[in-house]
């Protein structure tokens, strides 16, 4: 029982390192679906899916890279910003909270530590993203 403890601490530790580094994907992960969920009910198939989530996700990190080196003020480097923490901080309140609710019975701790969670997350995919575009 104590082994199995231990590798569930593991597994939750590593869920975590690996959602901290995936988080600034989110807003390119959610347009990717967007888009191919829109291509794919529009009668499309499954390639032309595919080929539009990639072309979405393709045409938003250049957008992004274009405005962020042309913009001249910090107000439209913090907006960039924000778009990309947003979707990272509602990813990041769903993937701890189901961890929360997992690991402890249901309270209001399990909101907080959520919350919490989030704001840690969309920290993370800011600093990573903001790390990037140097």
């Amino acid at each position: 029982m104590l082994i199995g403890f231990a590798l569930i601490i593991v597994a939750v530790f590593l869920c975590c390192a690996l959602l901290f580094r995936l988080s600034i994907y989110a807003l390119p992960l959610f347009v990717a679906f967007l888009a191919a969920s829109a291509t794919y009910r529009s009668g499309s198939g499954l390639i032309a899916a595919l080929a539009a989530a990639a072309i979405a996700t393709i045409f938003l990190l250049a957008v992004a890279q274009l405005a962020l080196a042309f913009a001249k003020s910090d107000l439209t480097r913090a907006a960039i910003g924000v778009a990309f923490a947003a979707p990272a901080a509602i990813a990041g309140y769903h993937a701890v909270h189901g961890i929360a609710a997992a690991t402890m019975p249901p309270s209001a701790w399990q909101l907080i530590v959520s919350l919490l969670g989030a704001g840690i997350i969309a920290a993370a995919s800011w600093t990573q993203w903001n790390r990037a575009r140097r």
